[in-house]
């Protein structure tokens, strides 16, 4: 039965006479005529992604990607015809009323957020505008809610976003809301206003998740090879960080992006030679392990700057079948960003800031959409900041330039993305370590710097990514993907501080002068689709891909450089040591690795998704082998072998707003090569499968997100036999622990994003049973973060935000003779204040 907001209203005709044949039945035919040549190129580009890895040098990797690009984006010689198509379509859309309007007034919208019936019925109201729908299609949707001046067609849009609805306008305010599938097979009439907007459930470019009240957090999140899924459809424990959380809270890094996670934690300080190491659920994950839309390797080596995310995705727990085994084989979680990409209102913004002593910045961003139906998208932004940090002795400088473009026509979507990072740290924070038997000294201040002046890390990174996506049919879109990264590092430090005795007493070690030159190439083609058989819905997903990645250190030779004494409570004789350390000038390939596999996935739903089955298949290969400088030398270390990971999902909604949901799910790891020291020397472990069981539920609160989980990990290790001096794969870390989040708008004007996750991270099966039921070194079995946003109600645009995190003690070994680092607290509070004016330039 139709549902009609405005009484009277029956509805309109979905089709129209066109020379004697419906419009849909006229777009289908014009439609496929235009589609072959942009097969043939879609098939050009992905031969290109394929064979990227066997190019060399920096220029040519980046060039084939640029031609990767310029291949997709002159196949749009189909894409003319497709747009002829449009316009013809679209004049003759007419014909549905003679009415019609092309332009519309803007009104004020004031709609809270709530069940997707209501809001219709208030968007009813306050647009004066008759709507019909199919009530059994509104069960169960949410929508956001929407606040500020529209035209009716941008407003009813906003509203139906990320809901798999979208809408025809049937007569002069006249709407009727149908799925997004029925409108794309009706061919481009006034289907949400623009014809962008009629972005199939299975696509990925133009499609983000909406946000949750507050734009804090979004209402969900890119599930790898799956495409994006509302949070109360994921199987999983996710959270999803928008531009708003990042730039409210004046976040600096992809990492502190995530300084509200309970799950996570940082490793190595800012301004140290190392990577920012994250932990999720107790497991490390490096840079190279944080996908770009997916991708992995495409992210910045040593450090990447909050300006490149449009969002933030953390998802906790292994990930194989979605993503496959990452560059550094991480377990833990993903972490994914989300491309900026522009938007349908303009966008122009120039910031200046100022942080700690003296270091100043600045960054530019501008967005743009152009055509008639706003189709082309152009995202540019940068960023340069440079100065003395906080912790004396270390400046920082970041440079960052960065481009999203994106085409959105029927059935056909394409974007790509470039950047460039360039970051320079002087005075390097170095690490410490304990000498053995000596107790854990009490903590100096934390903005020390035992370094020398002079010890540097310099880094350049290159990258881009190109996408197209086209709708084979109704449900079924067909996807591809190819990425260059090409990334440089010379670094002249002192590693680390050997505290050798309870007063403080310490020594710098041997410096370290190297250089280093990774290259990363990717591809990934892949299909999702959905097939609707009555009363029960099944979701299909195939993907392909591949990633290669060079890889050349060299070290200079610093043996004649002695160490250096210092104190660390009183930095005595800390920087008066003044040798120079010798880098090399570059670094050849030393070795390569190539991750490849293949995976499929079926969902199965019934009762209107209030049951989600879900099983899939990843086959992995891994090879990896060191290599002589000159590329054809003698190879070592050769590795080849092949992993088969299922994984199984579930969800159930006994409530409308109740999700209970389940997952079985491995993560992958290069297996071992058994050195010569060993009886079994020669023998080669298969990846190693790290196991995670998990069951959860989530609550969906109109407002805000609550969700509970309890989760097992487990991950193989190596122990020696010394009966037999024999290597097995017999060792395991297993972290049980439970999980409490909150995401959202608590209540009008306070927003909240936290938890707390207890850890029982245990080792059993270790050698000769030495250190089982010890906790494994260096994590916490107690995190809780949480943040608060709060608008305060006497000055408008006032607000002011806390965020407290708490980390329980954790041992920094394991042994019998194990040390342990207190617990701690840091708390943060800042105010903003933003006034808004209006500029015509």
């Amino acid at each position: 039965m139709a549902h009609t907001t405005a009484a009277g209203f029956s509805g309109a005709q979905a089709r129209s006479s066109y020379n004697g044949k419906s419009v849909c039945q006229c777009y289908e035919k014009k439609a496929f005529q235009g589609r072959y040549p942009t097969g043939r190129a879609y098939t050009s580009l992905l031969a290109v992604a394929w064979s990227l890895h066997g190019v060399q040098g920096r220029g040519r990797a980046m060039a084939l990607l640029a031609l990767a690009t310029s291949t997709a984006f002159s196949s749009l010689e189909s894409g003319r015809a497709l747009a002829q198509t449009v316009v013809s379509s679209a004049s003759q859309s007419a014909s549905l009323g003679p009415n019609v309007q092309t332009t519309e007034p803007v009104r004020s919208f004031n709609i809270s957020h709530g069940s997707l019936s209501d809001a219709l019925v208030a968007f009813s109201a306050q647009a004066h505008a008759p709507l019909t729908s199919q009530a059994p299609m509104l069960s169960g949707k949410v929508s956001s809610g929407l606040q500020g001046t529209f035209t009716s067609s941008e407003a009813l849009s906003r509203l139906l976003q990320g809901t798999g609805l979208t809408f025809l306008q049937t007569g002069p305010h006249v709407y009727k809301i149908v799925p997004v599938s029925s409108a794309i097979m009706l061919g481009p009439v006034r289907v949400g206003g623009t014809i962008r907007d009629a972005v199939p459930a299975t696509a990925m470019i133009g499609n983000l998740p909406p946000v949750l009240p507050g734009g804090e957090v979004a209402r969900g999140g890119q599930l790898g090879m799956l495409g994006n899924r509302d949070v109360m459809d994921t199987p999983f424990n996710q959270t999803s960080y928008t531009e708003e959380f990042i730039e409210k809270r004046q976040i600096r890094s992809i990492r502190d992006a995530l300084k509200d996670d309970p799950s996570v934690r940082a490793g190595f300080a800012t301004g140290s030679s190392g990577v920012e190491r994250l932990q999720i659920r107790g497991f490390n994950i490096d840079n190279v392990d944080i996908s770009y839309g997916g991708l992995y390797g495409m992210m910045p080596f040593g450090g990447i700057t909050s300006e490149l995310a449009e969002r933030v995705e953390v998802l906790r727990g292994p990930a194989a079948l979605l993503n496959g085994m990452s560059p550094g084989g991480a377990v833990g979680g993903v972490v994914n960003i989300v491309p900026k990409r522009a938007h349908d209102k303009p966008l122009s913004k120039i910031e200046a800031d100022y942080t700690s002593n003296a270091q100043f910045g600045g960054r530019a961003d501008v967005g743009r959409r152009f055509g008639k139906e706003k189709q082309l998208g152009v995202r540019l932004n940068g960023m340069i900041r440079s100065g003395p940090t906080a912790i004396p002795h270390n400046d920082m400088k970041t440079a960052l330039v960065g481009a999203g473009v994106d085409l959105r026509l029927h059935r056909v979507r394409l974007s790509t993305d470039f950047g460039y990072q360039y970051r320079d740290i002087e005075g390097v924070v170095p690490f410490f370590q304990l000498a053995s038997g000596i107790p854990v000294p009490n903590a100096e201040r934390a903005k020390r710097n035992f370094n020398l002046p002079g010890t540097y890390v310099h880094g350049e990174d290159f990258f881009g990514v190109f996408r197209e996506e086209v709708d084979l049919f109704r449900n079924f879109t067909a996807y591809g993907s190819v990425g260059a990264h090409d990334y440089t590092l010379r670094s002249a430090y002192f590693q680390q501080v050997v505290v050798n005795d309870a007063a403080g007493n310490s020594r710098g070690a041997t410096p370290v002068g190297v250089a280093q030159h990774g290259r990363y190439l990717t591809a990934e083609v892949g299909v999702r689709g959905k097939v609707d058989s009555g009363p029960v819905t099944q979701e299909l997903a195939f993907s392909a891909n591949r990633l290669h990645l060079d890889f050349g250190r060299a070290f200079g030779t610093n043996t004649g450089i002695p160490a250096y004494n210092l104190n660390i409570y009183n930095g005595a004789n800390a920087f008066s040591y003044g040798h120079d350390i010798s880098v090399p000038k570059s670094a050849s390939r030393t070795s390569y690795s190539t991750l490849s596999s293949l995976a499929f996935v079926d969902t199965i739903s019934a009762l209107n998704k209030r049951i989600q089955v879900t099983a899939g298949l990843r086959v992995q290969r891994v090879q990896s082998a060191n290599t002589g400088s000159d590329h054809v030398g003698t190879k070592t270390g050769v590795y080849d072998k092949t992993a088969i990971s299922p994984s199984v999902l579930a969800v159930f909604k006994p409530l409308k707003n109740v999700s209970i949901y389940g997952n079985w799910i491995q993560g992958l790891q290069q297996g071992t090569i058994v050195s010569s020291s060993y009886s079994n020397s020669g023998e080669i472990f298969a990846p190693y499968k790290t196991t995670q069981y998990e069951v959860g539920v989530k609550a969906d609160l109109k407002k805000f997100i609550v969700s509970f989980d309890v989760f097992q990990i487990s991950q193989p290790s190596t122990v020696t036999d010394v009966n037999t001096n024999t290597m097995s794969l017999n060792g395991t870390q297993r972290n049980r622990g439970l999980e409490l989040n909150i995401a959202g708008e608590i209540t009008h004007g306070l927003r909240a994003t936290g938890g707390v996750m207890l850890l029982d991270p245990i080792l059993t099966h270790t050698q000769g049973g030495a250190n089982d039921g010890q906790r494994a070194a260096n994590t916490s079995p107690v995190n809780f973060n949480m943040g608060l946003d709060y608008d305060l109600p006497f000055v408008k645009g006032l607000s002011v935000t806390a965020d407290v995190m708490y980390t329980h003690s954790e041992y920094i070994e394991n042994g019998a003779h194990r040390r342990r680092i207190p617990g701690w607290v840091r708390l943060d509070a800042d105010f903003s204040h933003l006034r808004q004016f209006r500029v015509i330039l």
